[in-house]
């Protein structure tokens, strides 16, 4: 069995530091894209009652937690699919600990700040000047924890098939391409059936005999 050098430590290091920040960031246009789609709530200033929902069953509470879940899903496998294609050459734990991280940050911490950011201080503004009985539709919010958790989940998911359904055994050595890593030789098809190239040693002995 052949055995290729590991990958520098310092590589190591910069990929995950970047990857993970990388990630981390898109969760801010993941915030802007689910304050775009999900629907505000309907309210109204009911006087000395506060600000009231408009609704007596109101499904918009539901609803943003959906659009956040199914926008956190299909973020969680694109930033999994994403790094493992293009950051083949450093595929393995550290890779997996990095894309984990960054979704998790990204679904838990930016992506909702960002994304009830959006219409707050028009909504702050209208609470303060609203008379009562007048009617507002509030920005959106992520009401429970499941939904910031899904991101993290489907990358660390989506990752650790790939890793399992990949035929390289040799994922922490740099460069490993599926089925050509150091571990296997090339073969080549001659006239008695397949055959190893480069079994020989140095000497020109068989290392079988």
């Amino acid at each position: 069995m052949q055995r290729g050098s590991r990958r520098p430590v310092r590589r190591t290091l910069t990929v995950t530091v970047v990857t993970f920040a990388v990630i981390a960031a898109l969760g801010a246009p993941l915030g802007l894209l689910w304050a775009w789609l999900a629907p505000g709530v309907p309210v109204i200033d009911a006087g000395d009652n506060g600000i009231v929902v408009n609704d007596p069953s109101p499904e918009q509470y539901i609803a943003a937690d959906g659009w956040f879940t199914l926008l956190g899903l299909a973020f969680g496998v694109l930033a999994a699919l994403g790094a493992w294609l293009v950051l083949r050459r450093d595929r393995g734990p550290f890779l997996l600990l990095a894309v984990t991280a960054g979704t998790f940050v990204a679904g838990y911490g930016v992506a909702p700040r960002i994304g009830e950011m959006i219409g707050r201080d028009a909504y702050e503004q209208w609470r303060a000047t609203a008379a009562q009985g007048a009617s507002y539709l509030s920005p959106p919010e992520v009401h429970s924890l499941g939904p910031t958790l899904v991101p993290a989940f489907a990358a660390a998911i989506v990752l650790t098939l790939l890793a399992g359904w990949s035929n390289d055994p040799d994922l922490d050595q740099p460069g490993a391409q599926p089925g050509y890593g150091p571990n296997h030789p090339p073969y080549s098809v001659g006239a008695g059936g397949p055959s190893e190239v480069g079994e020989r040693d140095r000497d020109g002995a068989d290392p079988r005999q």
